[in-house]
């Protein structure tokens, strides 16, 4: 499968190139990417486990997020995502960053709400399964257990939770 190059950008969050996924891991390059925190009406989480077949395998995660591919800007790959991983479209996203500085990336991070009844068709490629979990239930997995969650998602909850959950 051939994928798109990635944006790559410097410690300002300025565009200095496009580079394959495999490259830019391999120099440790800064790559943006985006995530989307979906909740439900009663603040309930829409969590991912990762598949076995991607980066950081069987970690919790946010419900979606990817890279920013050449061309794209942050609000097109948020919406690209959601379609690719959970199967859904024409979500309203509300902004809650942008070039949000992680220890790997740069992220534009969104969050969207569905009912909770809403069907998932995830990509069983990229997402092993998936959970609703309450704020306070995140709160204590990540204070107890922070290895079970993607990096990212550890250093988004800790800085945006607040944003995240209002």
């Amino acid at each position: 499968m051939e994928y798109s190059k990635i944006t790559i950008v410097d410690e300002d969050d300025t565009l200095v190139g496009y580079e394959t996924y495999d490259k830019a891991i391999e120099q440790r390059l800064i790559r943006r990417t985006c995530c989307i925190y979906i909740v439900d009406e009663e603040g309930n989480h829409l969590i991912q486990k990762r598949s076995m077949h991607i980066s950081k395998p069987g970690k919790l995660d946010k419900a979606v997020g990817g890279h920013v591919d050449q061309g794209e800007s942050y609000k097109e790959t948020a919406v690209r995502e959601i379609q690719e991983e959970i199967g859904l479209v024409g979500l309203e996203l509300v902004e809650i960053a942008t070039s949000f500085r992680t220890s790997e990336f740069f992220q534009a991070v969104y969050k969207a709400t569905i009912p909770r009844n809403t069907i998932i068709n995830f990509d069983p490629h990229e997402i092993e399964s998936m959970l609703w979990m309450s704020t306070s239930e995140i709160d204590t997995h990540v204070k107890v257990s922070p290895e079970d969650f993607t990096p990212s998602f550890v250093e988004i909850w800790e800085r945006l939770r607040d944003k995240i959950i209002a």
